[in-house]
């Protein structure tokens, strides 16, 4: 029977009831609202319409799980501990370097850590939902990283050994928080497909950085740095630095195949960090510099061996030493946040690449100019605004600046801006000018 009362002590029961098979699945209840059989009966179909349709439903979903896993991800599931191998293998623009991948594979494995803590049953990386995502960021925010066991190389015996310690912090940085973030989003975002996903679980805001801005070296400090540099260190990293903003690795591995003299201009040089090609004009007080330099190392590969020497052996130990010089000069490297429980460097060589750009701003240097020097933005904006920002803009507007490192703008500078105006000036001043002169024969040059 399709429909029907049911019977009690009373006798029959006033409401109508439904029962009937679907797939196997027994299907029952009472006809809301139903006074007659008619009524119930028509309910009742209702019912079996939508038991019908919710089966093929999810026919249709075990069939497309099935379809997922055999064609999209190959008959096979991506496990957290796998994902970022399989990660790794995708290819991208430009590989990280040593230091990055370490990183970011302390990162995953954090993330790891605590799923395979609170969440013992998720082991794919398909099953991570944006809940586990959410609550993972935010337990950098309060609490820090899940793991607090740090592991480093020690290189103060003969032979390097690891060790461990356990990290006192309480929390993370906006900014390192958001390296985390960013990076578990990547490897979802490049294993969505495999894993067959549409959203991806850490797509989510990132924190507003807590960063303070790098502070820039008065005209005061560049003058005292002037007259204390000294080679191989401290004067090749300062004079290149606040003449191109480069970076310090790039300072360090500048090439003298990247030197055209010639044209005076660093050419076909990519930064390291992001392999964006640069274009820098070579300002007078670093030629003179490059010039007093050639006769020594022109047969060596880089501008400055010891240089590269040291950072491709000891990267810290560059760092260490230009602390050491500056504090010895007076000038403060760190400075402490309230967001932080250490002091923050906010003085050191890549203070220089600020204090180019804060230079080249005081001076209205166009930014197309600037950002094509300096290579900070993607390729396709750097090429961009490159198409705008010529060598010969390059060079003309950068010989506006004044070096205070060395004291005032050379006067290889002042012979151009005379000779620019010598072109540029209507005939009847440059006639002007000369008849000046010839009124006053003992204000020319001799020979």
């Amino acid at each position: 029977m399709a429909v029907f009362k049911r019977k009690s002590g009373k006798g029959e029961t006033e409401e109508y009831h439904y029962r009937f098979m679907q797939n196997g699945r027994l299907n029952y209840g009472v006809c809301e609202g139903c006074t007659n059989e008619r009524a119930a009966l028509k309910y009742e179909r209702k019912k079996r319409v939508l038991a019908k349709a919710m089966a093929e439903r999810k026919s249709d979903i075990e069939d497309f799980d099935k379809y997922r896993e055999q064609v999209i991800t190959g008959e096979k599931q991506i496990t957290l501990t796998d994902a970022f191998d399989e990660f790794m293998k995708k290819p991208r623009d430009r590989e990280p370097g040593k230091k990055r991948l370490a990183a970011n594979l302390t990162y995953f494995n954090d993330f790891i850590a605590f799923m395979s803590k609170n969440y013992s049953d998720i082991t794919s990386l398909r099953a991570v939902t944006t809940k586990h995502a959410e609550e993972y960021i935010n337990l950098l925010k309060t609490k820090g990283a899940f793991s607090k066991e740090i592991k480093y190389i020690s290189k103060n015996t003969k032979k390097p050994k690891e060790k461990t310690y356990l990290s006192k912090a309480t929390s993370l940085s906006a900014a390192t928080v958001n390296a985390r973030h960013k990076l578990l989003k990547s490897v979802f975002l490049r294993l969505k497909k495999d894993i067959g996903i549409v959203h991806n679980p850490f797509d989510f805001s990132f924190m507003e950085s807590d960063k303070e801005d790098r502070e820039v070296f008065s005209e005061k400090e560049l003058r005292v740095i002037g007259k204390n540099m000294s080679m191989p260190f401290t004067k090749p990293i300062f004079i290149i630095g606040i003449c191109t903003g480069l970076s310090l690795s790039d300072i360090c591995l500048l090439r003298w195949k990247e030197i055209n003299f010639t044209l005076g201009v660093i050419e076909n040089k990519r930064r390291r960090k992001t392999g964006t090609e640069i274009e820098i004009p070579i300002l007078p007080p670093l030629r003179t510099f490059l010039q007093e330099q050639y006769p020594v190392t022109g047969t060596c590969e880089y501008v400055c061996p010891e240089l590269a020497e040291m950072y491709l052996s000891n990267p810290s130990g560059i760092n260490h030493r230009i602390k050491k010089f500056l504090e010895g000069l007076g000038i403060k490297t760190t400075v402490k946040l309230e967001t932080r429980t250490r002091a923050v460097s906010n003085k050191s060589a890549h203070a220089l690449r600020h204090t180019f750009a804060y230079m080249a701003g005081v001076y209205n240097i166009p930014l197309a100019i600037v950002q094509s020097i300096l290579g900070h933005m993607s390729d396709e904006m750097t090429k961009m605004y490159q198409r705008h920002a010529n060598l010969k803009d390059k060079q003309r507007y950068l010989a506006q600046l004044p070096i205070a490192l060395v004291g005032d703008v050379n006067c290889e500078t002042e012979r151009d801006q005379l000779a620019e105006l010598s072109r540029t000036l209507p005939i009847e001043e440059v006639r002007e000018i000369l008849n000046s002169f010839k009124k006053h024969p003992q204000a020319l040059p001799k020979n």
